[in-house]
C-alpha cells in the first residue's frame, strides 16, 4: 500500500471540491477531519481518523468522478488565479491528486487501518 499522499498547497482546493460532493459530515473526512491529534498553533495540526470513519470516507470517494467533480469546480479555481488563468495541467493534477487520495483511503479501508493527516496552512 502507498502510505503517503502529499497534496501540498493544494490541499484547500480539494477539500472545497469534495464538500461539494456530498453531506460535510461525510465529504470532510478525507481531508481535515478526525480525531486531532495535535496542533502547533501556528496553522500545523495532525489529525488521525479511525478504520470505521476510513470506511465510510473510501465510500465517499469511490462513488464521486474525480475528473468530473475538478471540472465542475473550474469556474470557482479559475477566481483563484489572476486574471482567472488556470495554468495548464493544473486541473489534471487536481484530478490526480484526487485520485491518489481515494487509492489510499481504498487501501487503508482494505487492510482495516486508520489514516494519519498532516495538514499545514
Amino acid at each position: 500500500m502507498d502510505s503517503e499522499c502529499f497534496l501540498g498547497r493544494e490541499w484547500e482546493v480539494l477539500e472545497q471540491i469534495l464538500l461539494a460532493q456530498g453531506p460535510g459530515e461525510i465529504s470532510e473526512l478525507p481531508i481535515t477531519m478526525g480525531d486531532l491529534l495535535g496542533d502547533d498553533g501556528l496553522g500545523t495540526a495532525c489529525f488521525h481518523l479511525p478504520p470505521d470513519e476510513v470506511a465510510v470516507a473510501a465510500r465517499f470517494l469511490v462513488a464521486i468522478d474525480a475528473e468530473r467533480s475538478v471540472a465542475d469546480h473550474a469556474d470557482e479555481i479559475a477566481r483563484t488565479f489572476r486574471h482567472g488563468d488556470i495554468p495548464a495541467g493544473y486541473l489534471e493534477i487536481l484530478g490526480r491528486y484526487l485520485e491518489k487520495v481515494r487509492d489510499l483511503y481504498t487501501a487503508a479501508d482494505r487492510a482495516g487501518e486508520g489514516v494519519a493527516k498532516l495538514v499545514e496552512g
